[in-house]
């Protein structure tokens, strides 16, 4: 019996017994026989069975207290789907091409891996973004400080430090001008507070960045350094269209906060004259802290890397529903280990005739036109720490269940290895399971994290009136905006690291400010009336790095509550700072301008 329950059950225990007690001191007569007293139930059969309705009680008590956790289960799945699904493991893959790759060879989003080691058989990830193997290899990468060597380029003039990447193919006889290389993604690794402090030099200060092969120097300008990380293309999990994109971000930022140590650098056409086999990327920056740029070399930075997750397509075992059940169990697993974990559920077929049919769920987004009476309701329990067993409730809208056999249902499902996947060791063996050529070294540069319990969905209600309730208006219009902003951030803070704290404490001050300015659309500038969005960030609560993270978080997020023919712009003020530390771009977020 759980905690939460026992003491249910001790209320409604207490509650009988007096009832009880008053029952013997009313009728002292009809008690004897039933040998009850004022303090005391002597007959053992009554007290074994006023024990037993305590805790029926108990149980309907405790489902109503939890405010109805069906309908708000359901109403979360509907409106917010994302929300309630566990997070399977993740890690960082590296792909090292090896020399068979001679030319450009294209690894596409969805490759299938079989991640195992000594203790633990195969589980499997798949790749979350595509990823554009070439023949180059990192062959050097260190920090110069002023004065350098070369002049400093224009728009550099006044750069302290530089950051110098030199790439070599993997073949002496193979030229950059032949590989056609465009873009270039450069995965961050280390400590997680020296990541975030580079990470704000090379976001935050970059004065001009510089393409040299031989005598030869070509700018790119300080846009061509990008972040990674928040586009939808840049996505760890699946979703569906229904969720806010707002919150997709704050999972993703909270939940993999590695997924966004990345830099990509845009090429262009600079190395179409590269006649040579070895080029250097400079980074020219306005500074850089002297024990941070002692301390990174070539292992910090990694070339070729994509996020993967513990994910896989299947379908599961047969469902024979006879209308006798109250809920029937998916089983993934054939094998009955139950190994497997529903993460979500794509699609329910009915099979019973020749001709299949779609079974939708009972709360969803159509009510008429389906081929069926029948509906599906997912309801998923946690059996301890580890274990999340799924199945469904089946609906018959049409009373179908009265003159007809049972039906045999279809369950197309993606599911987790569950917690298996996170006893993975980050030396564990990566081999590709797809029918397709992957020339490369795999390896993993991150141990697979834990499966994440959304331990906060267990309140029910407060998750549901929390997004419902979250909006422009309630944000930036509440009494306490920093309060009312921080308060979705830790609904989202899923794993409670120390970094995501750090992150929330970070936010001091929220003000708005309502302007009308030039923006660009389609190529042409118009005036649009829009929002300034000041935040004021605390650096001491983020310990010396992340400033330039979270601002671009910060930035996207709010980027996605721009109305229609609006736009944001965030600007992040410093505590204890004059002046404005960074301004973004004004963005128009996800709705098209009309």
């Amino acid at each position: 019996m759980s905690e939460s329950l026992l003491s249910y059950f001790e209320q409604e225990l207490a509650f009988i017994r007096q009832e009880a007690g008053e029952f013997a001191r009313r009728h002292p007569g009809s008690a004897k026989s039933l040998g009850i007293s004022d303090d005391s139930v002597d007959d053992p059969q009554i007290s074994r069975l006023i024990d037993s309705v305590a805790l029926l009680n108990a149980r309907l008590q405790q489902r109503l207290d939890d405010s109805f956790p069906q309908l708000t289960d359901s109403l979360l799945r509907l409106l917010f789907p994302h929300y309630l699904r566990p997070i399977p493991s993740y890690s960082i893959l590296k792909m090292q091409p090896s020399e068979e790759v001679s030319a450009r060879h294209f690894i596409p989003q969805g490759t299938q891996l079989g991640v195992s080691d000594a203790d633990i058989e195969s589980t499997v990830f798949r790749t979350c973004q595509d990823v554009t193997l070439f023949p180059v290899k990192l062959g050097s990468a260190h920090v110069v400080m002023a004065p350098f060597d070369a002049e400093k380029p224009a728009g550099a003039e006044h750069a302290k430090a530089m950051l110098e990447i030199q790439l070599q193919t993997t073949d002496p006889s193979i030229l950059f001008s032949d590989l056609d290389l465009t873009s270039l993604e450069l995965f961050l690794r280390g400590e997680t507070q020296s990541v975030l402090r580079l990470y704000d030099h090379l976001l935050a200060g970059v004065k001009q960045v510089c393409v040299q092969y031989g005598e030869q120097r070509v700018p790119l300008g300080r846009d061509a350094l990008q972040p990674v990380g928040f586009e939808s293309q840049h996505q760890v999990l699946p979703y569906s269209s229904r969720s806010f994109g707002g919150f997709k971000l704050l999972t993703e930022f909270f939940t993999f906060p590695e997924r966004f140590h990345v830099i990509a650098l845009d090429l262009a056409q600079s190395l179409r004259y590269a006649h040579t086999n070895e080029i250097k990327i400079q980074l020219f920056l306005d500074d850089m802290a002297i024990d941070l740029s002692r301390s990174l070399g070539t292992d910090n930075f990694h070339l070729f890397c994509t996020p993967i997750v513990n994910l896989q397509s299947l379908t599961a075992e047969p469902l024979s529903v006879d209308f006798g059940h109250s809920q029937y169990p998916i089983v993934l697993d054939a094998g009955g280990q139950q190994q497997l974990q529903l993460f979500a559920i794509e699609q329910v077929l009915d099979v019973t005739e020749q001709q299949s049919c779609a079974v939708p769920p009972l709360y969803g987004e159509k009510y008429t036109g389906a081929e069926t009476g029948l509906r599906w309701q997912l309801v998923q329990d946690w059996h301890s720490e580890t274990t999340l067993y799924s199945s469904l409730r089946v609906a018959d809208l049409e009373h179908l269940s009265a003159n007809s056999e049972s039906r045999t249902w279809l369950v197309s499902a993606t599911c987790s290895d569950g917690a298996v996947a996170g006893q993975l060791s980050i030396s564990s063996e990566v081999s590709c399971r797809d029918s397709i050529s992957l020339p490369a070294r795999l390896q993993l540069l991150r141990r697979p994290t834990k499966q994440v319990r959304i331990k906060a969905a267990e309140q029910n209600a407060w998750p549901l009136l929390a997004h419902l309730h979250f909006n422009y208006h309630t944000l930036l219009g509440a009494d306490d905006p920093v309060a009312a902003l921080k308060a979705m951030l830790n609904l989202y803070n899923h794993t409670e690291s120390s970094q995501n704290m750090a992150y929330i404490a970070a936010i001091q001050g929220i003000e708005q400010e309502q302007v009308v300015a030039p923006i660009r659309i389609s190529g042409k500038s118009c005036f649009a009336y829009g929002t300034r969005i000041s935040v004021t960030l605390s650096t001491k609560a983020l310990g010396g790095g992340g400033v330039e993270l979270l601002s671009q978080l910060l930035d996207r997020f709010f980027a996605f509550f721009a109305g229609f023919n609006s736009f944001t712009q965030v600007v992040i003020v410093l505590e204890g700072t004059e002046g404005e530390h960074k301004i973004f771009p004004r963005r128009s977020g996800c709705k098209n301008m009309l």
